[in-house]
């Protein structure tokens, strides 16, 4: 099983962990993206699924959620109001 540093989801068991400053910023998302990856089943990415999840209830950041996916800190200069 991996180890987590602060900020990071880790995959391990079959189960998808997040850390704590997930769950205290996000919890309904965070709580969504566990019962996903556990009807996805074993292979689901932390970050992929908790991604999904936030976008199901928050389709207007998806911008922000392409940035997060792809390592980026900033969404991308071709978002919404760039220009």
């Amino acid at each position: 099983m991996q180890t987590a540093r602060p900020g990071q989801t880790v995959v391990g068991a079959g189960r998808v962990r997040f850390s704590l400053a997930r769950w205290l910023l996000a919890p309904r998302t965070t709580w969504r993206a566990r019962r996903l990856a556990a009807e996805f089943g074993p292979g689901m990415d932390a970050r992929t699924v908790w991604t999904m999840a936030r976008l199901a209830r928050h389709p207007e950041e998806h911008v922000y959620a392409m940035a997060h996916l792809d390592g980026d800190d900033r969404p991308s200069a071709s978002g919404p109001g760039a220009g």
